[in-house]
């Protein structure tokens, strides 16, 4: 009987804790199916990229009319993405390293004639030439356009005039804070139109950038520094590296540097898309201002202050698209009255002195070379011969080139003449 009584009270309690149980698994499956439905109708970072991907090429580069870098491509795209997207934030390396190229893969006769510019990552040092190739987009996109072995016209004296240094070449130095611009300022000419030196960095200039714009760009010797820079901390504080003395350098004198922005009025006068971003545990007020930031431009770029937490907007050149970068480069230049380099009286007479004999020498070589090339085809070689030499010059002098050892053969038995 008892066993009985015991049986009741088990069986009351477990009914309603199976009741219960099973209420909470409906309810678990409901939540389930939502969850799925939403999953279903969720859009991806990927689905609004592959939609805008083209549109955004189209305006980073201008149309098409200049090479574009990946991270201008992500600015352009990036509005629509944290838009439309179920995302608060897009990665800009997620952007520039998997989406854009995975697009590119994916569409070849799409993006055929897309010029995108990729940083580069490691360095190919060829032998004996010297040449120094970066494994960049547009590094190994020259290196492969312009493989060659020329064995073709023999080059005369130049009329140009050789130089070294700003002296008679070029009247101030281009600093971007920024690599992977070069193609877009190539392709618009800008240094040989302004007659500019250019200097790109990553980060914080070096204390040898330092030491070479303290010796060139000193008050008194006539070469400005115009400077390109994010509109951030790092931005002012890289700019303020130029001109002021830290721990690890120390300038001679003072440097005549250009700041050309970006500033508060470039965002607003170029309509700039901004990005949030975490700019530390202190008050970043006092190294903006130390580095040249207006009050406007700090209140503008810290958005939130807290105890140990403060937070901001950015803008990086990147935002500019390419067309507008260069017509905002020309703008600050000629703003600045940059102007051609053209040498004084001295060096102008002597110099075409120099351009006339030259000239004339040239003539001159010219009919000798047609002589003695004429002489050169008529002798009788033996290749067979002269590779078993190249062999035997190469088997004692290791460090030579084929061509080098075949130069020093033919030397050697210049018996043609």
């Amino acid at each position: 009987m008892e066993s009985k009584q015991i049986e009741i009270v088990v069986k009351g309690v477990t009914k309603k804790w199976k009741k219960q149980k099973k209420a909470e698994m409906r309810n678990m499956n409901r939540q389930l199916r939502r969850a799925d439905a939403f999953r279903s109708l969720r859009t991806t970072i990927k689905d609004v990229a592959w939609q805008v991907m083209e549109q955004s090429y189209l305006k980073a580069s201008s149309s098409g009319k200049y090479p574009a870098h990946a991270r201008q491509i992500m600015y352009a795209a990036r509005p629509a993405i944290l838009d439309q997207a179920d995302t608060e934030t897009l990665d800009d390396r997620y952007f520039t390293q998997t989406l854009l190229p995975d697009y590119i893969a994916e569409h070849p006769n799409q993006t055929q004639d897309w010029d995108v510019i990729f940083d580069a990552r490691g360095m190919l040092h060829e032998p004996h030439t010297g040449e120094k190739i970066e494994m960049g987009t547009v590094g190994v996109r020259n290196y492969l356009n312009s493989m060659h072995t020329d064995m073709g016209a023999i080059k005369l004296h130049s009329t140009d005039i050789t130089t070294l240094g700003p002296d008679n070449r070029y009247g101030g130095i281009l600093f971007l804070e920024k690599e992977g611009f070069m193609p877009i300022l190539e392709a618009a000419n800008i240094a040989a139109r302004y007659d500019l030196a250019v200097v790109s960095t990553k980060g914080m200039p070096s204390t040898a950038a330092r030491m070479l714009i303290d010796q060139l760009c000193s008050a008194g010797s006539g070469i400005r520094l115009f400077v390109l820079h994010d509109f951030d901390k790092s931005g002012f504080s890289i700019l303020g590296t130029l001109y002021k003395n830290t721990r690890r350098y120390t300038y001679a004198g003072s440097v005549n540097v250009v700041d050309l922005g970006i500033r508060l009025e470039d965002i607003e006068q170029w309509n700039l898309d901004s990005e949030p971003y975490h700019l530390g545990k202190s008050d970043p007020s006092l190294n903006l201002r130390e580095n040249g930031a207006t009050e406007d431009e700090i209140n503008w770029m810290i958005t939130q202050r807290g105890y140990d937490s403060y937070h901001g907007r950015r803008v990086e050149l990147n935002a500019f698209t390419s067309g507008n970068l260069v017509r905002w480069i020309e703008h600050k230049l000629q703003e600045n009255g940059v102007e051609k380099v053209i040498p004084d009286a001295g060096v102008i007479e002597s110099a075409y002195r120099r351009m006339l004999l030259v000239s004339k020498v040239n003539k001159t070589i010219e009919s000798v070379i047609k002589e003695e090339a004429t002489k050169a085809e008529q002798i009788s070689l033996d290749a067979e011969s002269l590779i078993g030499q190249v062999k035997d010059m190469l088997a004692q002098q290791g460090e030579l080139s084929w061509d080098r050892a075949l130069a020093l053969l033919a030397k050697k038995n210049l018996k043609y003449s």
